[in-house]
């Protein structure tokens, strides 16, 4: 009675293990769970229990942009060292077979598992270790941590179980990030002098950067392409950019920084603050340029209050040659364009009057 009660229990060992490695095996019959399954049976068909005399290790990048592709190396070494086999998965992600691996193939260990990666073949052992190469592509969904699981097998190739040796990987984590912008802004500030603005930003890093697009706005909210500085294009160093908005008038202004890829996608850099161009505190004619000058050059002036203001210009003898401007203005920063036309070249001089206020300077025409 006793034997048939032992014998009893070998059959029902033997139509469990049966049973067990029909569930899980993969079609050519090899068989292996990862501690994604929460098994600790792992490679069943080399031995029932993990062994420290097998170390079997995962190596690659630790973090990985949701949705993006990196490369990874199961690594095994010790036991009979002959030749070696791998199951390997993934909690969120997914894992592909790498190009730079043939060994390895995609199927799932049993309905619902999930696929998993195994290899095609038992694998020659390279000197003291097997390395098997495979492709994890992260979830589309930042803010996660990831887990890539695996197993390891040692055998020496006789057909036999009795020296073969197997054990898990350490569970290597894998942090998912979102995609970095394609450039860092570390500053943007803005200096006024008089009616005039100077921007400065800096980047700490870019990537692909190929411009920066400055735009400006008035209170009305009527946003205005203005200029363009050229980007580094790649670089993990400070960058420090400037651009000069000259001749505003009185009011207030916004300017925001339109960065924009090499393939063309762009995203705005906001100022912090709002540029005000304060109202001038006396007159003040400035000198025109470019000059000397030919066809035309600027002539700007300021005036603190309303009122009536004559810009002229007269030639050498004090014959007047053009007015320039002859009506009422309100306080503020202006500039007119005088274009000489007809007149010949030499020295000319042009005057402003307002009120009380009288200025003449001198230009000179280049023929």
């Amino acid at each position: 009675m006793k034997h048939t009660n032992t014998a009893y229990r070998i059959l029902l060992f033997v139509f469990l293990f049966a049973s067990y490695v029909s569930l899980v095996a993969f079609d050519d019959g090899i068989v292996g769970l990862t501690m994604k399954n929460g098994t600790k049976v792992g490679c069943s068909c080399h031995g029932l229990l993990p062994e420290t005399r097998v170390q079997v290790t995962i190596s690659g990048p630790s973090m990985v942009i949701a949705g993006d592709s990196a490369t990874y190396t199961l690594s095994i070494t010790g036991g009979p060292g002959v030749n070696g086999g791998t199951d390997i998965a993934a909690s969120l992600g997914s894992l592909y077979p790498s190009y730079l691996d043939t060994m390895l193939r995609r199927e799932e260990p049993y309905p619902g598992a999930g696929f998993d990666l195994t290899h095609r073949d038992p694998k020659p052992f390279d000197g003291p270790l097997i390395q098997f190469t495979f492709k994890y592509v992260a979830p589309p969904t930042p803010g996660v941590v990831d887990t890539i699981y695996g197993n390891g097998n040692s055998v020496d190739g006789d057909f036999s179980d009795m020296n073969d040796r197997w054990n898990f990987a350490e569970n290597f984590l894998v942090t998912v990030i979102d995609r970095p912008l394609p450039v860092e802004l570390s500053s943007f500030t803005s200096l006024v002098d008089k009616n005039n603005v100077q921007l400065y930003w800096s980047t700490a890093y870019e990537k692909n950067n190929r411009s920066f697009g400055i735009e400006r706005s008035d209170e009305k909210g009527n946003w205005k392409k203005i200029g363009e500085v050229a980007g580094t294009g790649n670089s993990n160093a400070t960058v420090n950019y400037s651009f000069s908005d000259y001749g505003l008038k009185t009011g207030s202004y916004y300017y925001r920084l339109r960065q924009t890829d090499f393939n063309g996608s762009s995203e705005l850099f906001d100022l912090p603050i709002t540029v005000v161009i304060g109202a001038p505190s006396h007159f003040e004619l400035s000198q025109n340029y470019p000059n000397p000058f030919n066809p035309s050059t600027n002539i700007s002036f300021r005036i603190p209050v309303n009122g009536n203001v004559v810009l002229k210009v007269f030639d050498v003898n004090g014959r007047l040659a053009s007015t320039l401007l002859d009506g009422d203005l309100q306080t503020g920063y202006y500039t007119v364009k005088f274009i000489a036309g007809g007149l010949s070249g030499g020295i000319y001089y042009y005057t402003i009057e307002s009120g009380s206020f009288s200025q003449t300077k001198k230009m000179v025409i280049i023929k």
